[in-house]
């Protein structure tokens, strides 16, 4: 029989792979299946995979295309699309089998210590998790985790029919916030776990997060001429309907990580 659900990872530097898949398979609910994809040219990511009862996929390929690979390769009735950098509760799967919704937020909280880890969670914490952040034009942040099968695949394969085969092997950091916007234009029935149910192992210093987001705006670039020019590069992480105080307690964050996506965007 098929599994509930199908936990898809794109696999590149196995950092935190070990903890990660640990916390997946020490899970209360165990009717899941993992799929991952290892785009590493590191042996040892090979050897702490070998270790698990995993589906695994070998493919140099950026973010995108490792989503969609590994959920094609996927048969739960729900795909939870995960990452190596991310732990998740002993209890989460349960949890996510009790909403019966199209598709659901997970609260987390970023780990790790530094300076950006703090203004990253301060971030989160003035998002509230309700309908009134849901438009994906309007909202970058608060994203679905987990999707119906039938909803995540028309998604994915509408975004496949809308981009060249050259950006979608090569573009990044878009890859939850597209795959949110085609379903969410199949579906509005979103639910959400308030309760911090997934520990990310986020940016910490500001060279890395410097490096990280110039990446992602030089990526995001190729979508200029594309059906999703506005969807993408400047636009797209509004706080304009936030209370006053939150919007000045996501402010930090967003200059931290937008100067270098700016610049990202604009250059060559």
């Amino acid at each position: 029989m098929d599994p509930e659900i199908s936990v898809c990872i794109p696999v590149v530097s196995g950092k935190y792979l070990s903890e990660c898949l640990n916390s997946i398979f020490t899970n209360t609910f165990q009717d899941f299946e993992v799929i991952v994809n290892d785009s590493s040219k590191d042996p040892k990511v090979s050897d702490i995979l070998k270790m698990y009862d995993l589906k695994i996929i070998k493919k140099e390929t950026k973010s995108f295309e490792s989503r969609y690979i590994t959920a094609l390769s996927s048969s739960g009735k729900k795909i939870f699309i995960f990452d190596e950098t991310r732990l998740m509760s002993k209890d989460l799967l349960k949890k996510i089998m009790e909403i019966r919704k199209d598709m659901i937020v997970i609260k987390e909280r970023d780990i790790g210590g530094g300076i950006v880890t703090f203004f990253s969670n301060l971030d989160k914490e003035a998002m509230p998790a309700d309908t009134s952040i849901l438009d994906p034009y309007r909202n970058k942040t608060v994203i679905p985790r987990v999707y119906r099968r039938e909803i995540i695949m028309e998604a994915l394969e509408r975004i496949r029919g809308n981009l060249t085969e050259e950006i979608l092997k090569n573009i990044v950091g878009l890859d939850i916030e597209l795959i949110y916007l085609e379903s969410y234009r199949i579906s509005q029935n979103i639910g959400f776990i308030d309760t911090t149910e997934i520990m990310h192992y986020g940016d910490v210093g500001l060279r890395d997060t410097f490096r990280k987001y110039y990446r992602y705006g030089n990526s995001q670039k190729m979508l200029r001429n594309t059906i999703y020019k506005e969807f993408a590069g400047l636009s797209g992480r509004n706080r304009a309907t936030l209370p006053l105080r939150n919007r000045i307690q996501s402010i930090p964050i967003q200059v931290i990580r937008g100067i270098p996506f700016v610049l990202g965007y604009i250059s060559g």
